[in-house]
């Protein structure tokens, strides 16, 4: 039997949309998260349909004038809906909230659109631990080196420093689950805040010390170790690349 054209036209439409591959989210156990609709902006919202699995379970609905946002016990008291955008946020996530959500909206001209969000909650980010490698001061030079380290998976570190334009060298691990950060600093001036940040796609969390230095006229070579050798690997990383250049400008005469 040969379908209408506007049957055949839409029954090609659900088919499309459900081939998509649902948008990724990411959010934190015991934060929020706001799953988008992708409505168009412009659109006036008549109904709007919030679901999970495959059976497509109401878990928040909309049909002006009737809001529900209480039809699974497990969201009591978690869920927001935005009616103007159809957006949908949810509160204290737990593991449990991973999976997909489906929606549905429809204006008030009769247009629909669907789309799906595939959401992954995380473990919450634990600040970075930032500690003091070397610390000297000597004839009003502060000699400083700090290490911050993540005990997360897969972050990125980064460093932050507050009102300092003194001479600052930063070192990123390969793994990414440290960096250190060496300054030399004007101890007649106030110590600026050092800031490590702990980054991944649900947010990041930082850590702020405001360092001291110890003052030593006569200091041990033991405890230029660490200094000495964060200055000379930067140094020899910094000579070798201009050394590469200047080979390959040679070779290339």
């Amino acid at each position: 039997m040969k379908l209408p054209t506007n049957v055949f036209f839409f029954v090609t439409i659900i088919q499309v949309a459900l081939g998509k591959s649902p948008r990724q989210v990411f959010g934190s156990l015991e934060g929020s998260i706001t799953l988008p609709s992708g409505a168009d902006p412009s659109w006036n919202l008549s109904s709007i349909e919030w679901s999970i699995f495959r059976n497509n379970t109401w878990i928040a609905t909309y049909r002006i004038p009737v809001l529900n946002i209480k039809r699974i016990k497990r969201y009591d008291g978690r869920l927001s809906l935005d009616i103007t955008s159809g957006d949908l946020t949810i509160n204290g996530l737990n593991k449990e909230d991973n999976m997909v959500y489906t929606v549905d909206v429809i204006n008030t001209k009769g247009e629909d659109s669907s789309n799906r969000i595939e959401l992954t909650v995380n473990p919450r980010l634990q600040p970075p631990t930032i500690k003091t490698i070397a610390s000297t001061s000597v004839k009003g030079v502060c000699v400083l080196v700090l290490n911050c380290s993540a005990v997360d998976k897969d972050v990125s570190l980064s460093w932050q420093v507050t009102h300092s334009s003194e001479i600052i060298f930063i070192k990123t691990n390969p793994d990414g689950n440290s960096a250190v950060i060496g300054a030399f600093l004007n101890t007649t001036q106030n110590l600026p805040e050092f800031i490590c940040t702990s980054s991944r796609n649900t947010g990041s969390v930082s850590t702020v010390i405001t360092p001291t230095c110890e003052v030593d006229e006569l200091p041990q070579l033991t405890r230029y170790r660490h200094v000495m050798a964060f200055c000379v690997g930067v140094f020899l990383g910094s000579f070798l690349t201009v050394l590469i250049y200047y080979v390959k400008g040679k070779m290339c005469e």
